[in-house]
């Protein structure tokens, strides 16, 4: 008799696979169509402590790892807001606005056209705010119908139907202000009004430079002088163009105009929810929140409130006053490392079995542990090990499980779990220096990646040769001796941020070492320590097991100077002259201005010494952007065509985007397209893109010494 029947098993699926959704993936009932947020929405923190702080009418920076549930967040928040009556919502997808704004090729073609052209680059920031208010609009227009729909109250319908009419024409009035013809109309206006200041502008700096070279005796003086006024001419041509961005836009006026609309529908705030931020490049960052969001923030009388989900140490604010926002954090360390690290543990275990039974209950019906062995608690135990609070690994984890266990009648153990997180690691986080190899950046880019693969190989290593090391401590542990666990001076942390953005590392607790420094702890991923055999987490049982994870042997600062010293290449940008890193200190402390030639900033760069010869012999011609890198690899770990869709969903990313990049793709005979059975367009790797990027003559496993012990 099967353990499980076949509704059970396909429900299983679908509870792990809510789990792992991307992005803005709504939580709907498949026979009604009906939002079930409210019912599978699972607050890390208790009595909805985290929700409560998100929906308060105050700017908020929302700083979680891809996966830790911000969409998810901003989803509560919107369906919490949709019950008031003085505040609203606008979902934002700030990267694909970004990335929509430099497509616009025939809108770019029409600007340029215009007599006393903007640079490309001014263009785009252009075409960028008037795509963003116009997704500002828009999404206005769509929470107000939601909205409308939610109402019970038919009264209440019948009241507000006629008002959202007129709202909505002003709405569409406010928008086609800025249709293709206005926006090259009024951009056309004001850019000619500073045709002449600029010219005259010009002269002035022009005349200025030959005064300086009026005498011959003072050939010093002209070169400095002709330098200032380049300099000066510069910046005043980057001014004049934010002028044209002010002039043209007028964000103050604009926010009057459009809180003056929502004014007459009683909405006190509007919540702009900003997703996506991290994932833009840094300049674009600076340009989006100089330009968009300080504006919005700051000259807003307290009528917009801002909701930015970023990443860890990939935020820029600007002008936003960080002393005046809220910052919530769901990274395991930031949500519960306040008090004792048993406490985080707890927590931490408390929030996956809620989390996943939950999900298993309302998908399945019954007691979701029916699904585990006997040992369930341990179970969990493993469970919260191997994801750390992180939704999205646990919905992967959970559905390898299902094709592992559930579907063949076999209950999930220990055991299983690792051999579940393992493949996680190896399909979706070690695949990170295999797309590295062939990123379309310079060299020094490429081997900085892989520098970083020569740090994480040191600490495994290190890892797996204390599961031999003898001391008072490690004598009374019965079995092998967890050594996942490490600590670093914080100081180090920024050192080890894009390990841990990938999932490579996860910062676990901050303490004190034995010589009173402030030190991170930091935990290697559940999968990887499955793979190299290192016993996950720490010891229980006797009172100086609290401290385990400080022992002196786990300090790998010794780890990290030596990676420094042998990989950080320190070089001036205008005499080429290199310093040694024992002079980073002195370098540092007068700006990074080079002491040889006193007019150079020096900069550093992570080289890789080890990988050096194999990324040079990549060839140029093979080299990708990030984005169809990693369509590339998306399609590799699958075993037939995808759509879209499925490609994006993987890649945390629109599908409008991968359908522009897997274009490109198609042109380079990398992909071909097909036709699904339900009729839609699929992507499939061809023959080329396997013998060129996956052919097995490298591998993304860490490069170990032969002594190291297994």
């Amino acid at each position: 008799m099967n353990r499980f029947t076949d509704t059970e098993k396909n429900n299983f699926y679908r509870a792990a696979d809510s789990l792992r959704k991307y992005r803005r993936a709504e939580l709907v009932d498949d026979a009604t169509g009906e939002s079930t947020l409210a019912e599978l929405y699972c607050d890390p923190l208790p009595a909805q402590g985290l929700s409560n702080r998100i929906n308060s009418a105050n700017t908020t920076l929302i700083v979680g790892r891809k996966g830790t549930g911000k969409s998810t967040v901003f989803q509560k928040l919107q369906h919490d807001v949709r019950k008031s009556n003085d505040r609203l919502t606008a979902y934002i997808d700030i990267k694909t606005i970004w990335d929509s704004s430099q497509v616009d090729v025939a809108l770019q073609e029409r600007v340029a056209a215009i007599d006393f052209a903007l640079p490309p680059a001014t263009v785009q920031r252009m075409l960028m705010y008037r795509t963003f208010l116009s997704n500002v609009v828009e999404e206005i227009k769509r929470e107000l119908d939601k909205r409308l729909k939610e109402s019970v109250l038919v009264r209440i319908k019948n009241a507000f139907t006629g008002r959202l009419d007129d709202l909505k024409k002003e709405l569409d009035a406010f928008q086609s202000e800025y249709s293709d013809d206005n926006f090259v109309r009024i951009l056309g206006v004001k850019t000619l009004g500073l045709k002449e200041h600029s010219e005259a502008k010009q002269s002035q700096t022009t005349t200025y430079s030959f005064k300086g070279s009026a005498s011959p005796s003072n050939a010093g003086f002209e070169t400095s002088a002709e330098k200032r006024s380049t300099d000066e001419h510069g910046r005043v041509h980057d001014a004049q163009f934010s002028d044209v961005l002010l002039n043209v836009f007028d964000p103050a006026g604009l926010i009057r105009k459009l809180k003056n609309v929502l004014e007459k529908a009683e909405i006190r705030h509007l919540y702009l929810l900003i997703d996506d931020f991290s994932e833009l490049p840094e300049d674009a960052m600076k340009i989006v929140v100089d330009v968009l969001l300080a504006p919005m923030n700051n000259l807003s009388d307290e009528f917009v409130k801002l909701k930015i989900a970023a990443y860890p140490g990939r935020i820029y604010l600007g002008a936003i006053d960080r002393t005046k926002i809220d910052e919530v954090y769901l990274d395991l360390f930031k949500l519960y490392g306040s008090s004792d690290i048993t406490k985080l543990e707890e927590n931490g275990k408390d929030f996956t079995y809620r989390l996943i039974s939950q999900r298993i209950s309302h998908f399945c019906g019954g007691d979701p542990v029916r699904f585990f062995d006997k040992n369930f608690d341990e179970a969990f135990r493993q469970l919260f090990n191997a994801g750390l609070c992180n939704p999205r690994i646990l919905g992967h984890i959970l559905v390898y499980l299902y094709e592992s266990h559930v579907t063949a009648d076999k209950i999930i153990g220990v055991r299983a779990i690792g051999d579940a997180s393992r493949k996680f690691y190896e399909e979706k986080v070690e695949s990170y220096f295999q797309t590295g190899r062939f990123l379309q950046e310079a060299f020094n880019e490429r081997s900085s990646i892989f520098s970083l693969k020569e740090l994480l190989e040191s600490f495994v290593q290190r890892a797996r040769e204390l599961r031999r090391h003898t001391s008072s401590v490690f004598s009374k542990i019965p079995s092998t001796p967890p050594t996942s666990h490490f600590h670093v001076p914080t100081q180090y942390e920024s050192l080890l941020t894009t390990l841990e953005l990938n999932f490579f590392l996860t910062k676990y607790f901050e303490m004190s070492d034995r010589e009173g420094r402030k030190v991170a702890v930091y935990a290697m991923n559940f999968g990887l320590c499955d793979k190299y055999t290192i016993t996950f987490g720490r010891p229980t049982g006797e009172r100086e097991f609290r401290l385990y994870f400080i022992e002196r042997v786990f300090d790998y600062s010794p780890l990290v100077l030596n990676y420094l010293k042998s990989n950080q290449e320190i070089v001036c940008g205008n005499c080429g002259n290199r310093f040694e890193y024992a002079d980073l200190d002195k370098l540092q402390f007068f700006g990074m201005k080079c002491n040889k030639c006193a007019v150079g900033i020096c900069s550093v760069t992570n080289l890789s010494r080890k990988y050096e010869t194999e990324l040079k012999a990549i060839s140029g011609e093979l080299l990708l952007p990030r984005t169809e890198l990693g369509i590339l690899q998306t399609l590799e770990t699958t075993e037939h065509p995808m759509r879209a869709g499925e490609i994006a969903e993987e890649m945390d990313c629109s599908h409008q985007l991968i359908g522009r990049r897997a274009k490109n793709l198609e042109e380079r005979q990398l992909v071909s397209r097909g036709t699904s059975e339900d009729g839609r367009r699929s992507y499939a790797l061809t023959e080329l893109a396997k013998k060129s990027y996956f052919d097995g003559s490298t591998t993304t496993d860490l490069i170990l010494p032969e002594s190291t012990p297994d």
